[in-house]
């Protein structure tokens, strides 16, 4: 016989929402001022020209205009050199 009664564990059945990160307008496509391009945690991709960084690191467009990309170097403040993306916004 058990010692214990057969109940369910309290530490199962919890799980958070997805963040439905990601970028939300890609290259070539037209953004209008305020739209947002990039959802992200961190700066996996930087803002370039007419687009700014919101608190939460999500990046929106400041002016309307074609949303291009490009592939840069980044110095980091070690020393070190990364490559990253940059969105930018070409205004109409």
């Amino acid at each position: 016989m058990a010692g214990k009664g057969g109940k369910g564990t309290t530490r199962n059945g919890r799980d958070s929402r997805a963040k439905r990160l990601g970028v939300k307008l890609y290259a070539g496509q037209m953004a209008q001022a305020g739209s947002i391009l990039v959802r992200q945690h961190g700066t996996r991709y930087l803002p370039g020209i007419n687009v700014r960084r919101a608190v939460d690191d999500t990046l929106y467009a400041v002016k309307t205009g074609q949303i291009k990309f490009r592939t840069i170097n980044k110095r980091l403040f070690t020393g070190l050199r990364r490559t990253a993306t940059e969105i930018r916004v070409e205004a109409v």
